[in-house]
């Protein structure tokens, strides 16, 4: 019975559900404010969709070079285009519940480009937590213009994951981590050598990183909606707040439904409740094209 209660059906099942409890009370939302949409002001916009897709590329060719900076750090190296590549190539791949697929698809395509598994196990776990950590950062200095929204105060508890995330990257632990990491999923003990100060400037990138997608979603939704560009920090704010959230959300795959039913939480506060239901939405459709995007440009760069 324990076995079966921790198997990979229970752990699916209980994904699938999360996602249908959410999509049902968006889903409702939806509906009961259906008629408070503006319909009137609404347009679609063709030029802030193309400046949204613009600040994605900008956001991921930062993420890259992090990628880049990180193997660095760990005494080793992979050209941007081949950087682009081995990312994108598992993109899809974290669509399967608990990032383990993706990882697994990394690491093999890490070791075709001479990356040995050490390695590029090493890369991820950082690149994973400077991803969360840059996403934090960013929606914590926009703290102050969400509060002016009616943003509940308790968003400040970003700063708690924020806080531990730094003291695991910039302190002895991070080693005791990586070293615990190699000997459950490696199977063996590894001896690490790293440099803290590249994964400050890769942990900077990825800050810069998501204060680029944030505006990017601020484009977005300005594609449908014209609201006020005073509202662009507080759009940065929830996008990476609801990103980091959709991210630690494990049961999930790729945050699906965990990431929309809290960025349509937050942009109630901009936006009417209905509108924010589909922009969440959107968001998803949105970020899913772009993957397949730069994932078709990767394969290019496989090919050189």
């Amino acid at each position: 019975m324990k076995h079966f209660l921790s198997g990979p059906a229970v752990k699916k099942s209980a994904a699938f559900l999360v996602v249908l409890v959410i999509a049902y009370f968006l889903g409702i939302q939806l509906y009961r404010g259906w008629k408070d949409i503006p319909f009137s002001s609404l347009q679609f916009n063709y030029v802030w969709l193309v400046f949204s897709y613009l600040g994605l590329f900008a956001s991921f060719a930062c993420s890259i070079k992090a990628w880049q900076i990180i193997l660095k750090g760990l005494g080793s190296k992979m050209s941007f285009a081949r950087s682009w590549w081995v990312i994108t190539a598992s993109f899809l791949a974290k669509y399967i519940p608990g990032h383990v697929w993706a990882v697994g698809g990394r690491m093999i395509l890490c070791k075709a480009e001479g990356v040995s598994e050490k390695i590029s196990g090493t890369a991820m776990i950082i690149e994973m937590m400077g991803l969360v950590l840059g996403s934090l950062l960013a929606g914590i200095v926009c703290v102050p213009f969400l509060l002016t929204q009616g943003v509940p105060s308790w968003v400040w508890l970003m700063t708690i994951p924020a806080a531990v995330l730094t003291v695991l990257l910039f302190s002895p632990l991070l080693f005791i981590l990586l070293r615990w990491v190699a000997k459950v999923f490696l199977k063996r003990e590894v001896a690490l050598s790293a440099s803290s100060s590249m994964f400050a400037v890769a942990v900077a990138l990825y800050f810069v990183s998501a204060l680029i997608q944030g505006a990017a979603f601020f484009c977005l939704i300005r594609t449908i909606d014209p609201i006020s560009l005073k509202y662009l920090p507080g759009a940065i704010g929830l996008y990476n707040g609801a990103w980091a959230v959709g991210f630690l959300s494990l049961i999930t795959p790729g945050g699906l439904g965990v990431r929309e039913g809290a960025m349509a939480f937050l942009l109630k506060y901009f936006i009417p409740v209905p509108l924010a239901v589909i922009i969440s939405i959107l968001a998803r459709l949105w970020i899913t094209l772009f993957e397949v995007l730069v994932a078709l440009i990767g394969l290019k760069f496989r090919k050189q």
